[in-house]
């Protein structure tokens, strides 16, 4: 039976923001950019450009509606969230179904809530780096795929799952009493009977959870990846290290 990941370094001094926007959204930011142009510029020329057709100077009295305790700014019919970024340390053994062996620490990001009401919050969840015998990898190359490709290794979504756990009993004070193995971090079904019943929002449903495990259960094609899975470092750990 897996014990539950220990976290061991908040970072107060991470106080970074993230926008968090639909992805149908945040295509058409794209579409609509110029080349090479940040989102932060895109938005800021939409902001613009609603404030001089709506007649909006630039000391309004009401320009735009923020909702503080939801993270939710309403700027004409876009709605857009912002959270701050908060980093922590997890840690986890190699081997996941005996949970025995060497540890590795997982350093992540996430947005933290505003409140446990809000319906619009995203974990999005990020794993920034791997800390194994005192060397740091990047996800890349620990596990051989970027976090955007992570459905190519099954350990990787699964250490992303015990981190988007371990987010939920910080920030909302759940306790874990439906993941014990390594297996159980997997099944879709048992996410949907937690995560409904403990009346979060239903974006970390989803966005968070529902759409990773969906798509790995879909074929996997690119054969580049599936071969630097197969020679990532985390493979070789295991399979060198009997594991």
């Amino acid at each position: 039976m897996n014990t539950k990941p220990k976290v061991i370094k908040p970072d107060s001094r991470e106080n970074k923001t993230t926008v968090q926007v639909t992805k149908e959204v945040r295509e058409l930011l794209t579409r609509i950019g110029l080349k090479r142009e940040s989102y932060n510029s895109i938005i800021e020329r939409l902001i613009t450009c609603f404030e001089k057709q709506n007649g909006i100077s630039e000391s309004p009295s009401e320009p735009i509606e923020t909702k503080i305790s939801s993270g939710q700014i309403n700027i004409g019919n876009v709605m857009l969230s912002k959270y701050e970024r908060i980093t922590i340390s997890i840690k986890d053994h190699i081997n996941l179904e005996f949970n025995y062996g060497p540890l590795i620490t997982l350093e992540v990001t996430y947005n933290k809530p505003f409140k446990k009401e809000d319906e619009f919050y995203q974990i999005d969840l990020k794993i920034s780096k791997i800390i194994f015998d005192n060397e740091t990898y990047s996800p890349k190359e620990f596990f051989g795929v970027l976090q955007k490709d992570i459905v190519y290794c099954r350990e990787f979504v699964y250490y992303y799952l015990r981190a988007i756990l371990e987010v939920i009993k910080i920030e909302f004070k759940k306790s874990n009493y439906f993941f014990n193995r390594y297996s159980d971090y997997l099944d879709l079904a048992r996410w949907r009977t937690f995560l409904l019943n403990s009346k979060l929002s239903p974006e970390i449903l989803s966005n968070d959870v529902e759409r990773v495990l969906l798509d790995l259960k879909n074929e996997k094609t690119n054969n580049k990846l599936l071969k630097d899975v197969k020679e990532a470092y985390y493979t070789k750990i295991k399979e060198y290290g009997r594991l």
